[in-house]
């Protein structure tokens, strides 16, 4: 009886997101120079719980967070905000694939979200820079970054 070897299996899309997104984190926190301080250098290592919930219709902006190319050799140091959003997404993505495994479903509010996802799977997502908040956005069933509210000044006349 001879044994033929199967051909390897390609990666999936998935798993090639997952390594492109470690090997970009990798190389963002191993780098050779120790970068300058910064105001939101108070963030590292924090975590949090707090996820806001996602008006389409609200005037939060979803946060572009590209990561934009530079001539600084320090600018590896403003991706973080876009790795950790990043990696924070896909922790989400990949609790609520079992979430609607299980149930059928997505959940289908911002508190079942809270309770069924970041609660019960105990999930401490990292502070993001500049104020930036993570919200649910129900509606796409997905965890989304928006900018921070900017404080409106009023002036009394």
């Amino acid at each position: 009886m001879s044994h033929q070897l199967k051909p390897s299996r390609i990666p999936s899309t998935n798993f090639r997101r997952q390594f492109a997104v470690t090997l970009f984190v990798s190389i963002v926190c191993c780098g050779c120079a120790e970068p300058p301080e910064q105001a939101d250098s108070g963030i590292m290592n924090k975590k949090t719980q707090e996820v806001g919930e996602f008006d389409p219709e609200g005037e939060a902006k979803v946060a572009d967070l590209q990561v934009k190319p530079s001539a600084n050799p320090y600018a590896s140091a403003g991706a973080y905000g876009f790795a950790i959003s990043e990696i924070s997404k896909l922790t989400i993505k990949q609790s609520l694939n079992f979430f609607k495994a299980e149930h059928g479903r997505m959940p289908k509010d911002h508190e079942e979200f809270m309770t069924q996802i970041i609660k019960k799977n105990n999930i401490q997502l990292p502070v993001l820079p500049g104020g930036r908040q993570y919200q649910y956005d129900v509606e796409n069933a997905e965890l989304v970054v928006v900018e921070a509210e900017k404080e409106k000044t009023e002036t009394k006349e």
